[in-house]
């Protein structure tokens, strides 16, 4: 089964691709109060939404990598219609290829939103932004956390792993650790991580609809109403995703 295609499918109707409802991301865009051409490079871009929404608030130039053709794809045609080409770039590839061409602190923010595993895992994604990351630049990560120790049946269902993600908390730490100094760090409410996950799984299923005999589509279909069947047995009550925002000084 493809997971690019199950990632591209859910995500159709979730502009930031992450449970964050509109309101805490325009809180967030508003925090960052950029000035013009600044620069920004976000690992994991998905559709590019964040990116957009700072080019058209403060037009600044942004730097997007994205591994998925597919998702790249969308995101170029998304970005065709709104801005203008001149302040974005979207490089689909590979994150990690990427950051070892950028020599270090050539961004003003640096973004990486549930995709720290594209660039090592957490503490080595953090460690990368901040290094990329001018003095008094931002750094915003998203991470999925353990609210709650999760069981092995959840975790044999899901196909996650204990030692995926960490504490709410874990990310400040690292962020500290490599110099940084929190700014913010706010997790999604049960409502909204209700929202997005109810919106995946409609996508899910629509797609399903659309194509009774394709294979991939009965694929994701059946992987998604696992997810579905987990989450409300389990997942409400174990899995929460935060954003962090941290300072990198003068």
């Amino acid at each position: 089964m493809n997971s690019s295609l199950y990632t591209y499918v859910g995500h159709r109707h979730l502009p930031f691709m992450n449970p964050f409802g509109e309101a805490t991301m325009s809180r967030v865009i508003d925090l960052l109060a950029m000035s013009a051409s600044q620069l920004v490079v976000d690992f994991g871009a998905g559709w590019c939404e964040l990116p957009l929404r700072l080019i058209e608030k403060y037009a600044v130039h942004a730097d997007c990598v994205e591994l998925s053709p597919l998702i790249a794809g969308e995101a170029r045609a998304r970005a065709a219609k709104r801005v203008d080409p001149e302040r974005i770039r979207i490089h689909e590839g590979d994150a990690g290829t990427f950051k070892a061409t950028i020599p270090p602190a050539a961004f003003d923010l640096a973004v990486c939103i549930g995709s720290s595993h594209a660039l090592g895992g957490p503490e080595l994604a953090i460690t990368a932004l901040a290094r990329l990351t001018r003095p008094g630049g931002r750094v915003l990560v998203g991470e999925a956390f353990w609210k709650a120790a999760p069981n092995d049946e959840y975790l044999k269902a899901t196909g996650l792993g204990v030692s995926e993600f960490g504490v709410f908390t874990t990310p400040v730490a690292l962020g500290v650790q490599a110099g940084l100094l929190p700014e913010l760090c706010i997790a999604a409410t049960e409502r909204e991580f209700d929202e997005y996950e109810w919106a995946h799984q409609r996508a899910i299923e629509a797609y399903a609809d659309e194509h009774p005999s394709d294979d991939q589509a009965l694929g994701l279909l059946s992987r998604g109403r696992v997810w579905r069947e987990n989450y409300l047995k389990y997942g409400r009550d174990i899995l929460g995703f935060a954003l962090y925002l941290l300072r990198k000084p003068a």
